[in-house]
């Protein structure tokens, strides 16, 4: 046998000590990110230098492997809503990272009770280890962990990151005033200039645009203006942006009356330009939200308009005018709703076509249009020449489903009463005295069957009986006793079901009683009652109720104890 040489020994120990020390790495996570908050001071070049950083950090000590790099580029440190620090920390409650690396605790956060959070429960708790590299902190040294300056730096991270979303509004808002607007959109017929500063006529576009508030001005609506272009082949807004197409196949137009509506609301083609729709104060904590008409900022020519100012205007004040016409009907619409409401909804039904019949509101009063009751007509008008004229007056219906919903009643309580009966009646005719004699019965034979069996065995035992004969009376005893069992199991089964119904049927016919003498419309227990009601033209309805007939499924158990 071959012996090994002393030096390849201690190349195989050197081998193993790597791949032991390489199994131990902590898997690692850089995490970068690029604050918002400077104003466009930061660049590219500061991220790329963060993370060469963090990443030599990494590489220099050898106890951490880098697992990933998750970098937020354009993200405010006062909101941990940030992609790169989700997926970071989704990576760490999978157990993908270990440890966390950032340049300082602001590139982390500058919330400091959401980083304070962070750093003193939810990562200690995960058993993840955190290190800020300029800031000397890591979460393994115990005397960091207890160090106050820690929530020092991030309650200044925090206070700086106010500040600075202050100077930047502040500083915004003097370049607004000053008409220094950077766009960082421009209008559908407009190109941006090459300061970025202004809109310039896209001349290609310019005069499908002009066309548009043309055929508004003649009274053309917004829906057949948008069916117009779409014919035309005219890109949408949409569409233009995207591809910088002006037309489009017939097939992809896509032209809407919101579209529409947009261009011919918007204040930019008379020259202005609007800032200010949307607004978020970080400093006060208070996220992005839409500003009313009222605090919008309107800078006045800033641009080439497209349309005269007092054409626009007037639109807008047509426009205004229908919109509060609009409102109001739409307020009048839902007050008759309110009102007048529809005590059946889904539930009447045509009994001759089968359609539904909808709910319509009728007034007879034309100029005021005061609603004064409902009824329900048939809709197979809607859909086929033949038109059904099947209609009734809400409150004659009401009337004649309350007459059906007595009778129901009335009905079961009949019903209850029988079934009383017939479990005080003691007789041996009675079903619910034969359920339980039937199920006596089957015991007393079960009993019977055990004993002969036990007495079979004993006269095995003595001599008796011999063991083929043993066997074989043995096994029929047993079928016996199994089929004598499978029968009681079923007598059970059958009486506690007979039971058990006639309880929930006198029950739920007890809550109904109290309805019996109260003929007066009650829209809970239609609801809970009726699933849905037919109408026919001679005059009669059908109501087809939600609940089986309890009584009939208790009458069949009865009969099915009698058969047995």
């Amino acid at each position: 046998m071959a012996r090994k040489s002393r030096r390849n020994k201690n190349v195989e120990a050197v081998s193993n000590q790597i791949i032991e020390n390489c199994e131990n790495l902590i898997d690692t996570g850089a995490y970068i990110r690029l604050s918002v908050e400077n104003g466009g001071n930061e660049t590219d070049e500061t991220l790329v230098v963060q993370q060469m950083l963090v990443e030599k950090f990494i590489e220099e000590h050898p106890d951490l492997k880098l697992a990933g790099t998750y970098i937020d580029n354009g993200f405010s440190g006062t909101n941990f809503e940030r992609p790169g620090f989700l997926k970071l920390m989704e990576d760490v409650r999978s157990g993908k990272i270990q440890c966390i690396v950032v340049k300082d605790l602001s590139r982390f956060g500058r919330d400091y009770l959401e980083t304070g959070y962070y750093l003193e429960t939810i990562l200690p708790r995960l058993n993840v280890r955190f290190i800020a590299i300029t800031d000397d902190y890591d979460s393994s040294r115990k005397e960091d962990r207890e160090n106050i300056s820690v929530p020092l730096k991030n309650m200044v991270n925090a206070m700086y990151a106010k500040d600075m979303s202050k100077k930047i509004l502040a500083a915004k808002d003097a370049q607004r005033k000053k008409g220094n607007i950077t766009l960082s959109k421009v209008a559908f017929g407009y190109v941006r200039s090459e300061d970025r500063h202004r809109q310039i006529v896209d001349e290609e576009v310019a005069p499908f645009v002009r066309m548009i508030f043309q055929w508004y001005m003649m009274g053309v609506s917004k829906k057949k203006i948008a069916d117009r272009l779409n014919l035309m082949g005219i890109a949408t807004p949409g569409q233009r942006e995207k591809t910088g197409v002006l037309t489009v196949p017939l097939e992809q137009t896509k032209w809407r009356t919101d579209t529409v509506d947009k261009i011919v609301n918007n204040p930019t083609y008379v020259g202005d330009i609007v800032t200010g729709k949307l607004k978020q104060s970080l400093y006060k904590g208070i996220k992005q939200y839409r500003t009313s008409p009222e605090d919008w900022n309107v800078q006045r020519d800033m641009h080439t308009p497209m349309i005269a100012r007092d054409d626009y205007e007037e639109l807008q004040e047509r426009s205004n005018k229908i919109k509060k016409v609009t409102r109001n009907w739409h307020l009048k619409y839902m007050e008759d709703r309110e009102k007048y409401k529809d005590c059946f909804p889904g539930m009447v039904r045509c009994g001759d076509c089968g359609r539904p019949m909808y709910c319509v509101r009728y007034t007879h009063n034309y100029k005021t249009m005061e609603k004064v009751g409902i009824y329900y007509t048939c809709s197979a008008q809607n859909y086929t020449n033949n038109y059904c004229s099947q209609k009734i007056e809400e409150n004659l219906l009401k009337i004649l489903v309350m007459d059906q919903i007595q009778i129901l009643i009335r009905s079961m309580c009949d019903r209850k009463k029988l079934l009383q009966k017939l479990k005080s009646d003691s007789s041996e005719k009675n079903a619910f005295y034969e359920a339980g004699a039937k199920v006596r019965m089957l015991e007393r034979k079960i009993a019977q069957a055990e004993e002969k069996n036990t007495v079979l065995y004993e006269d095995y035992v003595g001599g008796i009986v011999e063991k083929e004969d043993f066997d074989m009376m043995k096994e029929r005893y047993i079928r016996e006793l199994q089929n004598l069992r499978d029968d009681l199991q079923i007598a059970k089964q059958n009486q506690r079901m007979l039971e058990k119904k006639t309880d929930r049927y006198m029950n739920m016919v007890s809550n109904l009683e109290q309805y019996l003498s109260d003929r007066s419309f009650n829209e809970a227990l239609v609801q809970e009652l009726v699933e849905y009601v037919e109408i026919y033209k001679n005059g009669s309805i059908h109501v087809c109720f939600k609940c089986d007939d309890k009584y009939k499924q208790i009458t069949e158990l009865i009969e099915g104890v009698k058969s047995a």
